[in-house]
């Protein structure tokens, strides 16, 4: 991860990663059956479809209910949230409905007045929908996402300049895209950032009523782990797709037009049904436009702001002062390695680090005796070594726990000399030839 992402310090906050299960379980149900609803896994969308009529009624009750259900930061599992939602004052859940919703008459119709009763209603509604939907796929996942929530936390977040990042920085960093106007007005007070690795939503934002923390959930991107450096080429992929006259044509017309069906696209070009075809596949690729199936044979297309948005982001990210010293470290780190395999047997090259080390063992022979006649040159002719020396030696040179195997394997080949008493050892200098 580069440092560029933290070149504005002004107005820092707190960025951490958890695993949140409340929030994180409360999320994905919602998603379910939510009008505007966060993008989603298309197989977790699907799930939408075995939802009755009834339930999905019960479920846009939620809206209204909103800050009743927001869950408490400490929350451990999400049926431990359902116990809390269970014990809170019933009063809790007499929000008003909004007067401007058009599903407000049948809710009052459907659900209870009483807000007891209510509670009881949306407890047992989010209970059931937890269960048959949702548990047992989250205990599946739960380990490996707790796991890559440690590994984030001890990989980014634990780094210097993360204590320094404002929330604008950290937003972008862990979206991995430059955020959208309503992402950024939930920036607004907020001291603390959680990022919340969600096995369904894509990614979303959202202050949970909290006055001062952002939780950001989201799928996991292993872009967030990455220490090298952006290149060039994940830049300018993306970047080709835009350079083209037509292709800039063709946004327009999605802009314009909203999604369309690629014969419509083709008649309103100047161009082949081929041609026409290869570009939308090439903008496809870029992440510009969105691509379904229309039900049939054709295929629908949809601006995606999003792709924008990534290059933006990938562009400014290339661009850094940061960045450009990454690879101009990169580059001194891969002139070392030359200049410290020059001169070793190709065989050995693979295995040495810009300092000269080995830093594994080959299973195959022949370089395992390569490697032996690499780490017995460091030795000096007849100088005698205590053992401690020689482990000294071997693991300034061999980067591996198992360096006293090493010398063990050295001694039996007799390219080490030992005495009886393992008191010394030297190496031997080949006997000379005298000339006749």
């Amino acid at each position: 991860m580069s440092n560029a992402l933290f070149a504005s310090p002004a107005n820092p906050v707190h960025a951490h990663a958890a695993l949140a299960p409340a929030h994180n379980a409360l999320l994905s149900l919602w998603a379910l059956t939510a009008d505007a609803a966060p993008p989603v896994e298309p197989a977790f969308a699907e799930l939408a479809a075995q939802l009755a009529p009834e339930a999905r009624l019960q479920s846009l009750a939620l809206r209204p209910q909103g800050a009743a259900l927001t869950p408490a930061a400490d929350a451990t599992s999400f049926e431990a949230y359902l116990d809390a939602l269970a014990e809170k004052p019933a009063t809790a859940f007499a929000a008003p409905r909004d007067a401007s919703d058009a599903t407000a008459p049948t809710l009052d119709a459907a659900l209870p007045a009483d807000p007891t009763a209510l509670q009881q209603r949306v407890v047992d509604h989010l209970r059931t929908v937890w269960h048959n939907l949702v548990a047992a796929e989250w205990a599946r996942q739960a380990p490996l996402l707790a796991k890559l929530t440690s590994s984030v936390n001890e990989v980014v977040c634990s780094q210097p300049a993360w204590s320094a990042a404002d929330g604008y920085a950290t937003l972008r960093f862990l979206l991995q895209t430059e955020p959208a106007g309503d992402q950024l007005q939930q920036l607004a007070g907020v001291q603390r950032i959680i990022l919340v690795w969600s096995p369904h939503v894509l990614a979303w934002c959202s202050r949970f009523g909290s006055a001062d923390t952002l939780w950001v959930l989201r799928k996991f991107d292993p872009q967030l782990l990455r220490r090298d450096p952006l290149t060039r080429a994940e830049v300018l992929g993306p970047l080709s797709a835009l350079a083209d006259d037509t292709r800039l044509r063709i946004l327009e017309l999605l802009i314009e037009n909203g999604e369309q069906r690629a014969q419509a696209i083709i008649s309103q070009l100047d161009g082949s049904q081929g041609n026409v075809s290869r570009h939308l596949k090439q903008l496809v690729n870029g992440g510009f436009v969105r691509e379904r199936r229309a039900g049939d044979a054709n295929k629908l297309y949809a601006f995606n702001q999003a792709g924008v948005q990534r290059l933006m982001y990938l562009t400014r990210q290339l661009l850094s002062s940061d960045n450009a010293q990454s690879i101009g470290q990169r580059l001194q780190a891969e002139t070392r390695l030359n200049q410290a395999r020059a001169g070793v047997p190709a065989i050995l090259q693979p295995f040495l680090d810009e300092s000269g080390r080995i830093t594994r063992w080959s299973s195959k022979l022949k370089d395992q005796d390569a490697m032996l006649a690499y780490l017995i040159g460091k030795f000096e002719l007849e100088r005698g070594y205590t053992e401690k020396e020689v482990n000294t030696l071997l693991q300034r040179w061999y980067l591996d726990a198992d360096f006293v195997l090493v010398r063990r394997t050295m001694v039996d080949t007799d390219l080490l000399k030992r005495t009886r008493d393992g008191s010394r050892y030297w190496v031997e200098a080949a006997p000379t030839t005298e000339a006749a």
